[in-house]
């Protein structure tokens, strides 16, 4: 593999810091969404679906402490997928990962399906309810009968008293961290540009989807995360 251009590493540091940042407990989701494939997929070898896998955190978190996993990971952005193989050769994970540029809707549909698979801060960046309603049923499609799912992703009311107080309270978390406050303003008025859904709206959709028994198990901030089986 070429080498990853410097440019893009520090890019990959800011975006995961402030990732960070914007969801307090990031890493405990990561943690969670593990021990929740492993009470489901046991000691058995297992195939993972990655949705949205440029910059390569999930293979960082769960990669090295379950060697009997192999990952397919779907990205459309050319730059966050150098990122994740780069981490890919730093973890020696590179014979257990299958990295594709593009969406999940060009993944051919084959007998071959996945044993689990996870959709980490995707969803919020897609506007049209029937698109995250086809990203959700593209990943229903690739999964076994019954293999859990998670999803996480920005949710609330956006006009809603309740979602204003939780952005609030975000803002004051990166003024704690020492962020200026007119970058934090600024970021405030971005962070309402994502497509903001409530939770009830985000059960239905999984629904929909055809998935079953989801459960919200992770919830920071702005942010939250439901487990469920296809």
């Amino acid at each position: 593999m070429d080498k990853v251009p410097t440019h893009l590493l520090e890019k990959a540091r800011i975006y995961e810091q402030s990732t960070r940042l914007s969801v307090p407990a990031y890493d405990n989701l990561f943690a969670m969404t593990q021990s929740y494939f492993r009470t489901t997929l046991g000691e058995q070898d297992a195939s993972l679906l990655i949705v949205g896998a440029g910059g390569g955190n999930e293979l960082v978190a769960w990669g090295p402490t379950n060697p009997k996993w192999t990952f397919t990971g779907i990205d459309p952005a050319e730059d966050m997928l150098q990122i994740a193989q780069h981490k890919a050769v730093q973890y020696d994970l590179e014979s257990h990962v299958h990295f594709i540029q593009g969406t999940i809707a060009s993944l051919p549909q084959t007998t071959s399906k996945f044993d689990a698979a996870s959709c980490i801060l995707v969803l919020h960046f897609i506007e049209d309810r029937q698109e995250k309603l086809n990203l959700l049923k593209n990943i229903h499609r690739q999964l076994k009968p019954g293999k859990p799912f998670v999803l996480a992703c920005a949710y609330g009311e956006r006009d809603s008293d309740e979602l204003q107080d939780r952005i609030k309270i975000w803002q004051s978390f990166f003024l704690d961290a020492g962020y200026k406050k007119e970058k934090v303003e600024e970021m405030g008025r971005v962070i309402l540009n994502i497509s903001f859904i409530s939770a009830q709206q985000i059960e239905e959709l999984l629904r929909e989807s055809g998935f079953k028994n989801s459960t919200r198990f992770f919830s920071s901030g702005l942010f939250a995360g439901w487990m469920s089986h296809a």
